[in-house]
């Protein structure tokens, strides 16, 4: 019943589930799991459930009651190939798009969500699903920084034709206890996580959260990204590090190795910074997903056509094609 590679399932009627407590919560999701290009309708049931999510059949079957007694799943049609219609918002700006993969796992991992029912923190997988509603993936680059994020101190180490090379070192991440962390505002649990963190240590050490950096605009939260942080990005640096080695520039290349991180960013961006921010792991292939691929692609291959045209043997020349990349 695949379709794209991602479902959806109606914030509301996840928060009513997980009222009925976790077995009913992740029941939920197996059977949203299996529904088709309506969003609603399912053949997944209790054999579904049990081997997706390592729940019982018959207490998997008890979770399904449990749940057509909430009017959040209607039976469509009963026996040993049963149908459903799981109820879901009038508005579609109220559906959470997850991944198949939370039910299905990746590489022959065991299943996201199934984890997360091995925890018996029915909390950890509400707010897991909710922050999928927050996730905006081509906007943000992932949670917003409004949210949760990372800034780090900056020093310039040199300038190099049109652009500055900067060196940075990562402060303390930081979150706000607002929106889905809002209820835990002064709660601190027994590993000593206070606010927010409470969901999202535990989820980042569960590798359901990635941490990622981009240099950007400024360190605001709202600021655009220049480029990511990533492997193709960081070659790149270090390009430029051979370069001021072969070409005199010996104190600034060693100056390149104090720093916790470098980043490259024109001069006429006065205020660019390197920021920190998390990403859901999983993320589901949709057209906002595709959208922040091509665009993070392109970031990259712009900065990285920079760097060469800067390395070029005979001085510092800007490919001004790529220059407008940024």
């Amino acid at each position: 019943m695949s379709h794209g590679n991602f479902f959806a399932i109606g914030a509301d009627e996840f928060a009513a589930a997980c009222d009925l407590g976790i077995k009913p919560a992740v029941s939920l999701l197996v059977m949203a799991r299996g529904t088709g290009k309506d969003n609603s309708t399912t053949s997944w049931s209790a054999q579904a459930i049990f081997e997706k999510a390592g729940i019982a059949w018959r207490r998997a079957k008890e979770a399904i009651e449990a749940l057509v007694a909430a009017d959040i799943v209607k039976v469509l049609k009963t026996g040993k190939k049963p149908r459903y219609k799981i109820s879901k918002p009038k508005d579609d700006a109220k559906l959470i798009w997850l991944p198949n993969e939370l039910i299905d796992g990746a590489g022959g991992e065991v299943p996201p969500v199934t984890k997360l029912r091995e925890t018996g923190e029915l909390v950890l997988l509400q707010k897991f699903v909710e922050l999928y509603a927050e996730h905006d993936i081509d906007n943000d680059g992932g949670l917003p920084r409004s949210l949760v994020w990372q800034t780090y101190s900056r020093e310039t180490i040199c300038p190099i034709g049109p652009f500055i090379l900067y060196g940075f070192e990562s402060e303390e991440m930081r979150a706000r206890p607002s929106g889905p962390f809002a209820e835990f505002s002064g709660v601190k649990d027994a590993a000593g996580n206070e606010g927010a963190w409470v969901v999202l240590s535990p989820l980042a050490s569960m590798g359901l959260l990635q941490k990622v950096s981009y240099i950007a605009e400024s360190d605001e939260c709202d600021s655009e990204f220049i480029y990511p942080v990533n492997d193709e990005t960081n070659q790149a640096i270090g390009v430029i590090h051979s370069w001021l080695e072969e070409n005199g520039g010996d104190g600034f290349a060693r100056q390149i190795g104090v720093y916790g991180a470098i980043g490259l960013a024109p001069k006429h961006i006065g205020k660019a910074a390197m920021v920190g921010l998390y990403r859901m792991t999983y993320r589901p292939k949709t057209g906002k997903t595709s959208r922040w691929w091509a665009l993070e692609r392109d970031q990259t291959e712009a900065m990285v056509a920079n760097v060469e045209a800067i390395c070029r043997p005979k001085g510092v020349v800007v490919d001004i094609k790529a220059y407008k990349g940024f």
